[in-house]
Order: structure tokens, then sequence, then C-alpha cells
């Protein structure tokens, strides 16, 4: 969990982790915004649960920056484990979710990364989210690339159970505008991502895309000057360096299918920004408004 500043609802959202019906599991929290009051919650649940642990950061590290720590952390910790998840500080998870999510990673090798469906709390109504994607079966990571570029809706992706060798092939999260399209794309290239087909999250919505946002959240020290290029162009440019250049993809693929790739991504994302297909809703209830601060900024809490 890369926590920022979520007191108003981080006991709802520990108490719907540490409920899960499969317990195999450890939370690491790592808070880019450390105050007394978070550390006092959460060592009032460790208490409880052991496997629960809190680091807090000298300085802010920023979205990305903290998203990276946080895998790098769980994976120095716990090397054995082979499944990686993030999650907010902040959604409410079913407590089947980690059940089923380890169950369709089991049932096939082939895939990499299984998310469930989701409703998503707004603050003046609920809707559930009926867009399906996924590229089980797609044997081609061309087919895959392709499908991601063109169809993946990746902020409802991003919060999936990972093969974590996968992620860290992938190369994690990346300072680019967007970084949790720019990773899945990149994994897609290493398998398959499969959707249960139920709802088992629950993930608070509370603004619209916003791209100085974005730039705010994720470089707190002021954003590059290519952060101001389109954002596949930014995905394009580290596809290239790491699979055509770096040769990242070996032994799967060498850095001329590396760079067809990149390509793929490069074409098919720009149809994307042209067309801009919309999310499909189905309104469920009405819900009074979620109370929370204005200094919060999620940036990857966004339907894109």
């Amino acid at each position: 969990m890369p926590a920022y500043s979520r007191l108003d609802v981080l006991p709802r959202t520990l108490e719907s982790l540490l409920s899960q019906t499969y317990h195999d599991f450890a939370l690491l929290i790592v808070d880019d915004d450390p105050s007394q009051e978070t550390a006092a919650i959460v060592e009032a649940y460790a208490r409880e649960y052991p496997h629960v642990s809190y680091e807090a950061n000298g300085r802010r590290l920023g979205m990305i920056g903290n998203w990276r720590k946080t895998f790098a952390r769980a994976r120095a910790k716990y090397p054995a484990a082979p499944y990686f998840a993030w999650v907010s500080d902040h959604d409410v998870w079913h407590a089947r979710w980690l059940e089923e999510m380890v169950a369709a990673l089991d049932a096939n090798p082939r895939v990499v990364l299984a998310y469930p469906e989701n409703l998503r709390m707004m603050a003046d109504q609920s809707r559930m989210a009926i867009k399906v994607f996924e590229t089980v079966g797609m044997t081609s990571r061309g087919d895959r690339m392709r499908a991601s570029a063109r169809y993946m809706l990746a902020g409802d992706i991003i919060y999936g159970l990972m093969r974590a060798e996968a992620l860290e092939a992938a190369g994690v999260f990346r300072p680019v505008l967007t970084p949790d399209r720019q990773v899945l794309l990149a994994l897609s290239l290493f398998g398959e991502i499969t959707q249960v087909p139920e709802v088992l999250w629950y993930r608070e919505m509370r603004h619209g895309f916003d791209v100085r946002r974005q730039r705010d959240a994720f470089f707190p020290s002021g954003a590059p000057m290519y952060a101001y290029a389109p954002s596949h162009l930014q995905h394009f440019a580290v596809l290239l360096w790491d699979f055509a250049v770096r040769g990242r993809g070996r032994p799967a693929f060498g850095r001329v299918t590396g760079a067809y790739y990149a390509m793929l991504q490069l074409w098919w994302s720009a149809v994307r920004d042209l067309v801009q297909p919309k999310a499909g809703w189905r309104r469920v209830l009405s819900r009074p408004p979620i109370a929370s601060p204005d200094e919060d900024v999620d940036a990857l809490e966004q339907a894109r």
C-alpha cells in the first residue's frame, strides 16, 4: 500500500484487506505523508495482525517514487512471494477478492495479472464498470500489445494481482505520465490478463482525469520537460529503450522484435487517442458524498 494522507478512511480500508478469506499474505504500508496519527492506526492493527508492517518515508517521493519503493521493499522483505498487488489507502475490497485473484493466477500459468469487476464509489452516486478487457487466449505478444494499447483501461487493471517476476521484468513504474498504462503495456509482452467476472472491489472516484494534477503528484520537485509530451510518446520511448536498446525482453524476444512491439504501441495508442472509446457504466444506487481532504491527490484514481 503506497499511502498518502487518507486518515479519514484508512481504518475502513484496512478492515476490508484484513478480512480476506485468503490468509497467506503480507500487507506492507509505505507512507509518503507520514504522521503520528497514521502510524498509530496501522500499529493498532499490527498488534493483532503481525503480517502488517509500516514504513514512513523520510522525504516525499511523489506517487511514482512511492509506488516503486513499495514494490522494491515488498520484494526485499518477501522474495519468495510469487504474487504482488498494489492496494490503495482508501478503497474497499470484498472478502473474497484475494482468494479469487490467487485462484485465477494459479489456474493458468500464462496469466500474469488478474483483476475483478468493480463498483465505483463516486461523490453523487455509485456506478458499476461494465467494460471488460482481457487477453486470455492471445498467444501472440503482438496481438496482446495491440489489444492493450487500443482497449485497456489501466486505472482498473493496475490494482490487480500480478506475478511479481513478470512485473519486475516489465519495469515496475517509470517516471512518465500515466505510468500505470505504460507498465501494463510492457507487462502484456510477458503474459495474459484475465478479468474475474464478479464485483470484488469498490473503488473510490473523486476527480476527473487532470494532467496537471498528475504532474504535481508524480514529480513533487517539478516535472521534467518530457512530461509535457503526449503520454503515448513517453510510453513509446520507455518501451523502445527497455526492449530495443537494453534488450530487457530476452530470452523471450530480442531487440528487433522489441522495437516492433514499441512501434505497435505507438500506432495503436495514437489510434486510441483519436477515437477515445468511452467506458460503459451501469448506475447502481445513490450515495451520499464521500468525505475526503482536498489535499489528497491520487492521480491514478481516474477513468482513462
